[in-house]
């Protein structure tokens, strides 16, 4: 299987999540309904499937009126490819590209956020675990 996407919570991937633990060593939980100082990924982490494995996670905010998509945390599990940055990287243009933003914007939190910065061209911020 060759593929990238970004998988919704409740996509069968990983709605059972004592499945997705066990068959990809994912362990997933949204955090949403965290209080936020108690998130370890993000708001709204969404699982990032390349190939067929779980190799990471995103947190993603569409900016409306800036015309952005912020993705306000990037995570590598531990079996990601090297080429993870820059897959999630093209992902992420496409993704901006069918809502009509114009631009893609890594805030820097997440050991992921730094090599996809870099792949979309953005300088390199100290990173915020």
């Amino acid at each position: 299987i060759e593929a990238t996407a970004l998988l919704s919570p409740f996509d069968p991937v990983v709605w059972e999540r004592t499945r997705a633990e066990r068959l990809f060593g994912f362990h997933y939980r949204i955090e949403i309904y965290t209080p936020a100082h108690k998130r370890v990924f993000g708001y709204y982490t969404l699982p990032l499937l390349i190939d067929d494995g779980l190799v990471g996670r995103v947190d993603l905010k569409n900016d409306r009126q800036n015309l952005v998509l912020r993705v306000q945390s990037a995570w590598t599990e531990t079996d990601a490819p090297p080429e993870t940055a820059a897959r999630l990287a093209s992902l992420l243009r496409e993704i901006a590209s069918w809502q009509g933003l114009e631009a893609v914007v890594v805030m820097p939190r997440g050991d992921l956020a730094p090599a996809v910065a870099a792949e979309l061209g953005q300088p390199t911020l100290p990173v915020v675990q």
